[in-house]
């Protein structure tokens, strides 16, 4: 894909340092955001883009409350909502901002973000009221287990797991608010709460899902909308970008494709290319290896000019993406 600016967030030493990748290819230095030890190292973090264009990123702290903010960060939640660095994922539609988790009980939650934490770019200085999750029935997911949502232009919010049993599973939300559940694969396709990915496509409207098999490669299936697989699953051909099991990854779709971005066996980042038809098309090497951890989480979030980029290394205050 084409050279575009990012800014990057990394909670690899205990606080998200922050970089800038310019379009003529230079980096700008790094900036800790927040103070220090605000979360766990290797934290991971979800990321999004407001109605009005504002990036957010949010995590959850050592206290267990859910931080975020657009620059300057500041704890929304009470402490002890969650478990430190469970992960957590956004969906956005017309209607509605979520930030959804896995509980302690394998059960999805999500909070309306603009309702309950009002704007997440304006820090506040109050006592931040008990949030309200909104949950739907059952407890399928792995607790605190990875997940993956994505908001859809009618309303519509589709959430995705790895299940207890391996089988890859959606949970849809209606525009009203009604829950209905899908497996969409059989059992021990993937390591139980394991990373997943989903993309929502600005050209077509497709919904692409991407995680991985015990072969070390990215599966992509697409979707439909409120329902099933629209098509057979299809690995990623490219034998030297190998994933470990149940790896995070982190999809984002644009004008030119997706971009699946993870750190492969050996610590070596790597981005996966799709084209707008879902077509795989080239995978990237962004980094030497031991560059990160095996594994490690990373998130990305696209504009019609930028991409930016949410991730940590080995090394205190380095940051990459694509």
């Amino acid at each position: 894909m084409a050279a575009a600016p990012l800014s990057a967030y990394g909670a690899a030493v205990g606080k998200p340092p922050t970089n800038a990748y310019t379009a003529d290819g230079t980096w700008q230095a790094a900036a800790p955001v927040g103070a220090k030890a605000t979360a766990p190292p290797g934290a991971p973090i979800a990321s999004a883009r407001l109605s009005d264009g504002s990036p957010v990123a949010f995590f959850v702290g050592d206290d267990g409350a859910i931080w975020g903010g657009c620059g300057s960060l500041w704890r929304m939640t009470p402490v002890k909502l969650l478990r430190p660095g469970t992960p957590l994922t956004v969906a956005a539609t017309p209607t509605v901002v979520m930030l959804l988790f896995s509980n302690d009980q394998g059960q999805t939650s999500g909070i309306h973000i603009e309702a309950e934490i009002h704007h997440p770019c304006d820090v506040s200085r109050d006592v931040p009221p008990p949030p309200d999750p909104e949950s739907p029935p059952g407890a399928w997911h792995v607790p605190n287990g990875t997940i993956a949502a994505t908001g859809l232009p009618d309303g519509e919010i589709g959430v995705f797991a790895v299940d207890v049993t391996g089988a890859v599973h959606a949970t849809w939300r209606s525009p009203s608010g009604r829950w209905t559940d899908k497996t969409l694969t059989p059992s021990g396709t993937s390591l139980p709460g394991g990373g997943i990915a989903s993309t929502l496509s600005p050209t077509d409207g497709s919904l692409t899902l991407f995680y991985s098999n015990h072969s070390g490669q990215v599966i992509l299936a697409q979707v439909t909308e409120g329902a099933g697989l629209r098509a057979d699953p299809r690995p990623s051909p490219w034998t030297g970008a190998k994933i470990s099991d149940g790896a995070a990854l982190a999809g984002v779709s644009s004008t030119l494709g997706n971009d699946i971005a993870y750190i492969a066996a050996g610590g070596t980042a790597i981005d996966l290319q799709t084209d707008t038809a879902n077509q795989w098309m080239n995978a990237v090497t962004l980094s030497p290896p031991g560059f990160a951890k095996d594994g490690r989480p990373v998130a990305v979030t696209a504009s019609p000019d930028e991409v930016d980029v949410y991730c940590g290394t080995t090394t205190p205050g380095w940051i990459t993406g694509s």
